[in-house]
């Protein structure tokens, strides 16, 4: 449970524990969206700072934090969401044709992307009290009714294969990525074919290609990322951009289980106590373009039950949060951008993210949001 300590706020988070023999299951036998289900999974604490003060600068610029975190806050007064509500008072209808549009005018406003694109909408509501967490069961194979498909942890309100997917859930405690390089090459090529032609259009695939093509692997390959981490970005001159983002908003103000980021820039695979593990899941895809695909994720792992003595992880992550966060003020949070590719970006790229357990801090009310994923080119 997390807790105050004078004016430091500590959350509580869950990892998967990742043994030496731990294998990630076929993603081709799981539901739709589903993780893996690792065996055992771990608290681990760790002291959240503010952003508040940051944001409340008369010079805050939220590009700059966008630079230097992978995150940052806008302000947005939404029409729709004028008022505190809960997930029944927000319609798919409303949501669709009112704060879609919204938020993709906002996104374009605030990055200068030329194209945006709104993949997914998740409403989420927390826990009325404390309770163990569970990794999500994802969503059926089958195109059913959602009546058919309720969980306890995650509620389909529209047709799998529908033009836009809106989902109920519980927040994440897992530190987790929900793209990776691969998973953003991934979904280019296979999420819709309007996002396949604009990033034909744009130039992006072309690159991508180009750069494997004298290789034995394709642009969509775990093998390309390297290489494609290299190349992409040279000498000061960007690739053709590209990027995805969760553009996450409460829906009343917060004051339990806020969002929590960590920048992930300093991180390594073999970062003491820490683990990063990749996954792959199934995400149903238009058979235009070859039907369901893969793509990759991460998960925030660590090595044992109780911390490493001698880890150095706690100085490398280092965890940002949003006091008191209300309806107008907007996370930003980089999922993925090809301009953080290379050692020598500028950009920083996708931080860690997750929902903080740090009790009845500020307000025992259970947060409820609303966020949507898309993806940006320029």
């Amino acid at each position: 449970m997390g807790s105050m300590e004078g004016t430091q706020v500590v959350g509580q988070f869950t990892h998967p524990l990742i043994a030496e023999d731990t294998k990630n299951d076929d993603p081709w036998q799981r539901n739709y969206y589903q993780p893996p289900q690792l065996k055992k999974l771990v608290p681990r604490t760790f002291p959240l700072t503010d952003i508040r003060p940051t944001i409340s600068d008369p010079k805050y610029v939220p590009a700059d934090l966008f630079a230097s975190h992978g995150f940052g806050v806008v302000k947005h007064r939404s029409a729709l969401l004028e008022q505190p509500c809960v997930q029944e008072d927000l319609t798919e209808q409303a949501i669709i044709e009112e704060y879609h549009p919204e938020i993709r005018d906002l996104v374009v406003k605030t990055t200068g992307a030329k194209h945006v694109f709104i993949i997914a909408t998740v409403l989420r509501r927390g826990p009325q009290a404390p309770e163990p967490y569970k990794l999500p069961g994802g969503l059926g194979t089958a195109a059913a009714d959602s009546s058919q498909r309720e969980q306890k942890e995650i509620k389909v309100v529209k047709n799998l294969r529908g033009e836009k997917l809106v989902v109920r859930a519980a927040p994440v405690r897992v530190p987790h990525m929900d793209f990776t390089p691969l998973g953003a090459r991934q979904t280019i090529r296979s999420q819709e074919r309007d996002i396949y032609n604009v990033a034909i259009d744009s130039g992006v695939i072309a690159a991508e290609d180009k750069i494997c093509e004298n290789h034995p692997f394709l642009a969509q390959s775990k093998e390309a990322g390297p290489v494609i981490a290299e190349l992409y970005n040279q000498n000061g001159r960007l690739g053709p951009r590209y990027a995805a983002y969760s553009v996450w908003r409460p829906l009343k103000k917060v004051g339990r289980d806020p969002l929590a980021l960590a920048p992930s820039k300093n991180m390594t695979s073999t970062d003491g106590d820490f683990v990063y593990w990749p996954y792959e899941n199934r995400i149903p895809g238009p058979p235009e373009l070859g039907g369901d695909y893969l793509k990759e994720y991460a998960m925030l792992g660590v090595r044992g039950e109780s911390p490493v003595s001698d880890s150095n992880s706690s100085h490398s992550l280092q965890w940002y949060y949003l006091s008191a966060q209300e309806r107008d003020e907007v996370l930003f949070i980089k999922l993925f951008d090809s301009a953080a590719l290379g050692e020598d970006a500028q950009e920083a790229g996708a931080p860690w993210h997750g929902s903080a357990d740090i009790g009845a801090v500020e307000d025992d009310h259970p947060r409820e949001s609303i966020e949507l994923r898309v993806l940006a080119f320029w």
